[in-house]
């Protein structure tokens, strides 16, 4: 009975409303409906920012002020996409659709590049992460504006703003000792006053930075207990890499200063570190580009009211990219860009970042781990050695060229017309060993890495510098011909000093270093092709497996890992299984002692070298074989001896 009452009562009062509602003259209904509130009308165009993100643009504070999303996130509010209309264009016609011409080749390779580009930053690489939000949030269309593209990428900075600080400090960690591009203090200024969300170049060379970090810190190169691999991993490397590129101005003669300079060659070491050998040649080429129209090449070029500051970034930049190029030639071919002999760039200054005069007025602190207490640090002697190095590796690289005979087929020689004959591999090695004995100690010895920036860095030089000899000693005896035996004595010595070297420092130069170790690999490999006794075959043998075991602790950690440790071992695993067959197969009255089953793990590396069990299917243990070239067909390093391969393909190969 309660339910019917209260049922009655709210038919009684809806009734009520309507009589009320219907009372109301058709002209006061127009009234009211003149005077909502336009809020609830739709605005009829997003600004730029929030037409991208596909989010509500709203104009809380008046139709002139930015919308409150720009306002957030402190970028300008634009509205310079060009307005497009829905549907089809009036008077279009299918035939006129068919007249249309075809693209050009030029623009339809811009098309495709563009896409590719696109497509890289909608698949970072990092499966399941949060950061495929990404997908349909930054990825941006072919736009006339760079600045609005710049824009939506600032606004993710400013989203990541602590990965940023972090990963600028794993920059100067572990990438600073051996391309000091940035100066510490006054970047560092820069960092905490958010200066890049204001400058464009500084948010490319940011950007960049940060890629290049994040990559190495991935692939295994941290070594100190400031950082785990987890903290830094999102966002993912790729995606600074894209904000980097993007921030490039498509018209390079707008790209001015330093900063994108920077910006390029920071993007082309994140190639090598990332596998990815196009992107490399793609930025140094715009590097050099760029650096044609700066000048970088001559000091007398140079604006004079440059501080103290940007003279030295300018040095260790010139320098530090003169290093990859000639680097880069011997390992994947191609021309050195800038000479020595055209160049006029005096090497960086013995003083830390910190005593450095500066226009900045940074704030140094003396406490400072780069500083040392006061004290400046000596480090940058072990670096410009290393550029010694490879002054003395672009020579050496040009006789190798020299003597190759197909550079010289249908042409008239004229290297003899300016230039004697070149020294003897030896002497020159003997040299350079003359020049390395007169550095400091501390840059001939290479102790374990203590967590303290200060003697760490000192440690990078020591390290870098002998991978930079070792470079060094397989070019200059890959212009000669050295027998098996001269061939395991470079080999030897090569493998010889990375053992000695901390693991650690060679992690942190990471994928660079499997590049040098690649030559050790073209050296044994040509003596395998060669004849060999049974001596000479277990000498490589044994640099095979001490090479293996190498690669295994350096590839352990990268993403990208060739796997060349797991078959090398089990080249050297087939090899074993022939050399029995025909020990058995010759020697069928005896049992060979030579057990590959007992081929030491990685585990019991120090039983390698103590092999010494006979391979006892050759009477006499100097006698020559060779084995069957489908034995080396899955070699890790390739026997072509064509020009784009560089230099490690064609020496030792008779």
């Amino acid at each position: 009975m309660q339910r019917i009452i209260e049922s009655t009562r709210l038919t009684v009062e809806q009734n009520s409303f309507l009589r009320c509602y219907t009372s109301v003259l058709p002209s006061q209904i127009i009234v009211g409906m003149s005077q909502r509130p336009r809020k609830f009308q739709r605005a009829s165009k997003a600004c730029d920012f929030c037409h991208r993100r596909s989010i509500k643009c709203s104009k809380i504070n008046g139709p002139l002020a930015p919308c409150q999303n720009c306002a957030d996130f402190d970028i300008q509010c634009t509205y310079d996409r060009p307005a497009r209309r829905r549907g089809v264009p009036r008077n279009a016609s299918l035939a006129e659709s068919k007249s249309a011409p075809p693209l050009s080749a030029d623009a339809a390779g811009s098309s495709s590049s563009h896409s590719a580009r696109l497509d890289a930053i909608r698949h970072p690489g990092a499966a399941d992460s949060p950061w495929d939000i990404l997908n349909g949030t930054w990825t941006t269309a072919p736009t006339s504006n760079d600045g609005a593209l710049v824009n939506s990428w600032k606004a993710f900075a400013i989203g990541c703003e602590s990965t940023i600080h972090n990963l600028a400090h794993v920059y100067f960690e572990i990438v600073y000792p051996i391309f000091p591009l940035f100066h510490r203090s006054s970047f560092l200024t820069q960092l905490e006053k958010r200066e890049y969300l204001k400058h464009r170049g500084l948010f490319a060379s940011t950007m960049a930075m940060c890629a290049l970090a994040s990559a190495r810190a991935r692939d295994g190169a941290l070594y100190s207990k400031r950082w785990s691999p987890s903290q830094l991993a999102n966002p993912p490397s790729e995606v600074f890499c894209a904000a980097a590129k993007e921030s490039i101005p498509r018209d390079l003669a707008a790209a001015k200063g330093t900063e994108y300079l920077r910006t390029c060659a920071i993007l082309s070491i994140a190639g090598i570190q990332n596998g990815q050998i196009q992107d490399m040649q793609q930025y140094a080429g715009i590097y050099h580009t760029l650096s044609a129209m700066e000048g970088l090449h001559d000091e007398k070029l140079w604006p004079k009211d440059l501080s103290p500051v940007e003279v030295e970034v300018r040095r260790r930049m010139f320098w530090s990219i003169y290093t990859l190029d000639v680097y880069s030639s011997i390992v994947w071919g191609g021309v050195i860009r800038y000479r020595e002999a055209q160049s006029n760039v005096q090497y960086p200054s013995g003083e830390d970042d910190d005593f450095i005069p500066s226009m900045l007025s940074v704030q140094r602190d003396l406490n400072d781990g780069y500083g040392g207490k006061g004290q400046p640090s000596q480090w940058i002697r072990g670096w410009n050695f290393t550029t010694d190095l490879y002054r003395i590796l672009e020579h050496a690289v040009d006789c190798q060229r020299w003597r190759s005979s197909s550079n010289t087929d249908g042409r008239t020689g004229v290297w003899s017309l300016f230039r004697p004959a070149p020294m003897a591999a030896a002497s020159v090695m003997d040299h350079v060993l003359s020049m390395y004995s007169s550095l400091p100690a501390q840059f001939r010895e290479t102790p374990p890495v203590t967590g303290d920036p200060a003697q760490d860095i000192v440690g990078f030089q020591s390290a870098n510098i002998q991978a930079t000899l070792q470079l060094l000693r397989m070019v200059l005896f890959a212009n000669e011909d050295p027998g098996a035996d001269g061939k395991c004595d470079v080999a030897g010595q090569v493998l010889s000093v990375f053992s000695k070297v901390p693991v650690e420092y060679l992690k942190a130069i990471s994928s660079p270093l499997l590049y040098h170790l690649g030559g050790i690999g073209y050296i044994l490999g040509s003596a395998m092709e060669g004849s060999l006794s049974e001596r000479s075959y277990r000498r490589v043998r044994t640099l095979l497996l001490e090479m293996a075991q190498l690669l295994h602790r350096l590839e352990s950690g990268l993403r990208r890992s060739t796997g060349a440790s797991e078959r090398l071992k089990a080249q050297v695993g087939r090899i074993d299984e022939y050399m029995r067959m025909q020990a058995s197969s010759t020697m069928s009255t005896r049992r060979s002692s030579f057990n590959p089953d007992h081929m030491p793990s990685e585990d019991h590396q120090d039983s390698i070298a103590s092999m010494h069990a006979p391979l006892t299917g050759f009477e006499d243990p100097l006698t020559q074989f060779q084995l069957p070239p489908e034995l080396l067909d899955d070699w890790p390093w390739s026997f072509d001896t064509s020009p784009p391969e560089g230099v490690f393909p064609m020496p030792f190969i008779k």
